[in-house]
């Protein structure tokens, strides 16, 4: 009925802009906060374990009503291949964050409320100590404007390249394109060439090569699944997400 395989991250985005990898429509809304995008994005990055990913296959008996990830509405009109029964925060969250270059991830702050941020590693500290991870991943309003003193003072204006090299800021959307990655490297070592130079390297062994190159292991199940069984799969495992969940299987 399942076989456990894995899948590269990137090849597993793509998936879901094209539409290919979709949800069913039992599955509740994605909404995670802004501490946990940047927590699992630092553990990407790490090349750490991430948990399994739970897919159907489709074509079976057993049919649903889909709809795409969120952030993924303009491949709606495509019919998936697969269902995503469990990893649907942990996907949505790493699709938005790191494969919608033109869009910031809609997500909420510490009080529920409705913000939009664009995700960014420091290179500095990303290429010092591990345990040192989650403070190099950087959470950035939607202008790209990083402010303290309660908004009174900017740190860093990252609304175009050359103050994101400037601060030394590499934004992630950009990560699984090479082209992109190329030229804002080439901006970056401007800023510093002795130094930048050194530190891109670490930093695409360190950082950029574990993201590339990361493996989200999947259980999929055969489209010969009953419904009955992928139901009781669904309320078995999707618990493990949110205290909350619940199915309408």
């Amino acid at each position: 009925m399942a076989g456990l395989d894995s899948a590269n991250l990137k090849t597993l985005l793509g998936d879901v802009a094209s539409g290919r990898l979709q949800l069913p429509d039992f599955q509740r809304e994605w909404k995670w906060e802004d501490d946990r995008i940047r927590a699992i994005i630092a553990t990407v990055t790490l090349d750490y374990p991430l948990g399994v990913t739970m897919t159907l296959e489709t074509g079976g008996a057993s049919r649903f009503r889909t709809r795409p990830l969120t952030g993924a509405e303009s491949a709606a009109e495509r019919e998936p291949s697969l269902l995503l029964l469990d990893g649907q925060q942990r996907l949505t969250s790493l699709f938005q964050a790191l494969y919608v270059a033109d869009a910031p991830v809609r997500t909420v702050d510490t009080r529920g409320k409705s913000v939009r941020r664009w995700y960014y590693v420091d290179i500095a500290k990303a290429t010092g100590s591990p345990s040192d991870r989650d403070e190099a991943i950087v959470s950035v309003p939607e202008d790209r404007i990083l402010r303290r003193d309660f908004g009174r003072k900017v740190v860093h204006d990252l609304s175009d390249t050359s103050g994101e090299c400037a601060a030394g800021l590499f934004p992630l959307r950009i990560v699984f394109d090479t082209q992109r990655v190329n030229a804002w490297r080439r901006e970056y070592e401007k800023v510093d060439e002795a130094q930048n130079f050194d530190l891109w390297i670490k930093f695409e062994d360190q950082v950029l090569h574990p993201v590339r190159s990361f493996q989200v292991p999947m259980i999929n199940l055969s489209s010969s699944t009953s419904m009955d069984a992928v139901c009781a799969v669904f309320e078995r495992v999707n618990t493990g997400e949110s205290p909350s969940t619940s199915s309408n299987c």
